[in-house]
């Protein structure tokens, strides 16, 4: 057995050592002349004199050149797809068809479907898809209606519509109207499967306008067909991902200064997900990332000895690292905006993980949750205000100050007085039946659900003609007004 020796190719000495240490760590490649691999080597590793002459940069510089820069691929967005008709009409059918399995409870009793279940897969062509089965739009009585308002919000956050029709039995008219009509006005793709019970042919055809396949669902061959109708007819083409940083922030020779405070509601074992996504999409694209942890209660300290000396050490934090951009928590800002100034550090542009989220979360309808700003200036005694967040867990106000539940009423309260109405919608609930009654809607980043959620509630918003604005934006407007352009610098002009 041969042991290689440690060989440092840096210098001219070990790089004369590989061919030798190559012959002896595989015999073969001496043994015959005619050795391809050994012949390539050879060619490839000797300069015109017969001497070793590697670059060591080509074989170990993974960073990408400057004239030929490597960018990810973006992760493929979930692809919405909603199943809806009447009850019995077939949609769970043509659920447990797509997804190979029995995933929705099938029956012939009417009504079967009551509520809505969801299921994740990848369909080939498209990606990765989530399926929505929905009730039937056509059942009566107050529990019918409470179902047809889920569906109507399930067709918000749909990509794609699919109309189930039992081709025999027939429809509702005025229910199918309607989810029709909301789908187009939300812009989404429609298509309608006629369900047949026997063997008639299968037929692509169109029914009012909107592409239609004839097919008897209940037939597990027709699984192929109905996966081609919809690959054909209800994907729409994919608008560009907006990223989650811009690209002048980000490159090899960059570093990002994510500034994460941590209280009794960080979560043990992890970062919350806008921090680690944010720290997961730099080092995809090249870029360093430096974790600093603020320490709130000192920086907020009214002995000035104490705050001071918090606030040197992050800034000495900054000027060492020389980040192109630093993003702190919201809850951050009435600190990071006095302290980190384009006076003292120009080169250094400013944002939050809120605001980060929340552009991207919308595909970059940031703009509009600026001017949701403006709103403030004309706030009443008395005016309700929304706060919605869509993530869950256990507020813990009594041990630390929570950002939805104390922070921003705080500040909202000390800056319009105490007869500001404020209420919480929390989680994957977002009362867009009531929101009339709202002067405006402070929504978080919305890490925690889907874009196609998010963007659904921005359009409810901007239907109701309510103002809708962001955790970040408005805690930056409050906190530090005069820093709220830098931090929308960023990703707008």
């Amino acid at each position: 057995m041969y042991i290689a020796p440690k060989i440092n190719l840096i210098n001219i000495q070990g790089q004369r050592q590989l061919s030798t240490t190559l012959n002896n760590l595989i015999p073969s490649l001496s043994n015959n002349g005619n050795n391809l691999l050994l012949n390539s080597l050879s060619r490839n590793l000797r300069n015109n004199d017969g001497e070793l002459n590697i670059n060591i940069k080509r074989f170990y510089n993974t960073a990408p050149s400057k004239k030929n820069k490597i960018v990810p691929k973006p992760v493929l967005p979930r692809e919405n797809i909603g199943i809806f008709g009447c009850m019995n009409a077939g949609k769970s059918t043509l659920m447990n068809l797509l997804t190979q399995q029995a995933t929705s409870i099938v029956d012939d009793k009417p009504g079967t479907t009551a509520d809505v279940k969801v299921a994740l897969m990848e369909i080939h062509n498209i990606g990765p898809c989530k399926l929505f089965d929905t009730a039937g739009y056509d059942e009566e009585g107050k529990l019918g209606k409470k179902k047809l308002e889920k569906t109507r919000n399930i067709v918000k956050e749909s990509d794609v519509v699919i109309i189930v029709i039992d081709k025999e039995a027939g429809t509702n008219e005025v229910n199918e109207a309607e989810v029709i009509e909301l789908a187009k006005k939300r812009h989404k793709k429609v298509i309608v499967i006629q369900n047949v019970r026997d063997n008639s042919p299968i037929e692509v055809s169109t029914y009012k306008g909107l592409p239609s396949l004839q097919i008897n669902l209940n037939n597990k061959t027709s699984f192929a067909k109905v996966i081609e109708f919809i690959q054909t007819y209800g994907i729409q083409k994919k608008k560009n991902n907006i990223p989650l940083l811009p690209q002048h922030v980000l490159g090899s020779d960059k570093t990002v200064f994510l500034n994460i405070p941590m209280d009794a509601e960080t979560p043990g074992g992890r970062l919350l997900r806008p921090q680690s996504k944010c720290q997961e999409f730099c080092l995809s694209h090249y870029t360093s990332t430096f974790a600093y942890r603020m320490d709130l209660v000192k920086g907020r300290s009214k002995d000035t000895k104490v705050s001071d000396a918090e606030k040197k050490r992050f800034q000495d934090a900054i000027s060492k690292v020389k980040p192109s951009i630093v993003i702190t928590d919201s809850q951050a800002m009435d600190l990071v905006g006095k302290w980190v100034t384009p006076d003292k550090f120009p080169d250094v542009q400013l944002t939050t993980f809120s605001i980060m989220m929340i552009n991207q979360m919308t595909d970059g309808q940031l703009p509009r949750f600026i001017q949701g700003l403006e709103k403030l200036k004309s706030l009443k005694p008395n005016s309700k205000i929304l706060i919605s967040e869509a993530c869950n867990h256990n507020r813990l106000t009594d041990i630390c100050e929570d950002i939805g539940t104390k922070q921003i009423p705080d500040k909202l309260r000390k800056s319009f007085g105490n007869s500001i109405v404020i209420d919480h919608a929390f989680g994957r609930e977002f009362p867009n039946e009531k929101l009339k009654e709202y002067s405006l809607v402070v929504h978080c980043g919305g890490c925690m659900i889907d874009k196609q959620k998010i963007c659904a509630r921005l359009d409810d918003c901007i239907e109701n003609n309510v103002p809708i604005t962001n955790y970040g934006l408005l805690l930056t407007y409050l906190n530090s007004p005069k820093a709220l352009k830098r931090v929308t610098k960023p990703f707008v002009n």
